[in-house]
């Protein structure tokens, strides 16, 4: 069992412990008032004398409640143990999960450990129930729900930002010229607060590699050609499909058929 587990357990139990209490005290509380209603005076004091009791008994159990919960969970989240304890609770549930340059992958989902916001970023959003078991659960869900990607947006606007480096090399006919990925995206980055992180650029490049049939709105296709730029000093963007295999890309171009 997992540190974490084993804590979150001895808080639950203690937690069922002051609710059961609390639910003694709303009992007593009941009877009082059924007692004041029907004006059966012999049983309003034992009533309210149970109402003293069983509110002792429940403060007594939480009064140091907050003190008891001492988890590090910065330091858990920081130095290895979740990443751990997540792979073995995906193991268990047949679910393909893997960890690259402190990146987590579950494709097509990203997964990023925000210790100092005691969660872990997914989509851009930050999620909060980072129990393993439970956290599992739901990137099983989230992978069968529809995906919001769309590819066709994002090939379009792949082409827009290639035409505006490509400018004059191309004349609209045949193949284009090979433009670095890594210059598309810095393209992506440029106003302020834009956040697109290079995996996440990757990650959306190996979908839109699966669809070759697609077109953009005037009717070119798409080639992710590696050798022409592969020799220089231009960035790689590597990209891990849904068994962690290395896809790399380099450079992009766009290619009008039928005109040359």
């Amino acid at each position: 069992m997992s540190d974490l587990q084993e804590s979150l357990l001895g808080l639950d139990a203690r937690l069922e412990k002051i609710q059961k209490l609390g639910k003694a005290v709303v009992s007593a509380v009941t009877r009082a008032r059924n007692a004041a209603r029907t004006g059966e005076l012999s049983e309003i004091p034992k009533a309210l004398a149970a109402i003293g009791q069983r509110m002792a008994e429940a403060r007594a159990q939480a009064e140091d409640l907050p003190a008891q919960w001492n988890f590090d969970a910065v330091a858990y989240l920081s130095d290895g143990r979740f990443v751990g304890d997540l792979e073995e609770a995906a193991a268990k549930a047949d679910l393909s999960i893997f960890e690259r340059d402190g990146r987590i992958y579950c494709f097509p989902l990203l997964l990023r450990i925000e210790p100092k916001e005691l969660g872990v970023k997914i989509a851009g959003k930050v999620e909060r129930r980072i129990n393993p078991a439970e956290l599992v659960r739901l990137l099983i869900r989230a992978q069968k729900a529809p995906q919001r990607f769309r590819e066709e947006q994002f090939l379009n606007l792949l082409y827009r930002a290639w035409r505006r480096l490509a400018g004059s090399a191309w004349s609209a006919a045949g193949p284009g010229p090979v433009v670095a990925l890594s210059d598309i995206r810095e393209m992506f980055t440029l106003f302020p607060g834009t956040e697109y992180p290079p995996e996440e650029f990757a990650r959306d490049l190996l979908l839109l590699d699966r669809r070759p049939d697609l077109r953009t709105r005037d009717g070119c296709r798409f080639e992710l050609p590696a050798s022409t730029l592969g020799k220089g000093r231009t960035k790689r963007i590597i990209a891990y499909d849904e068994q962690g295999g290395e896809h790399v890309y380099i450079g992009l171009r766009f290619v009008r058929d039928g005109l040359i």
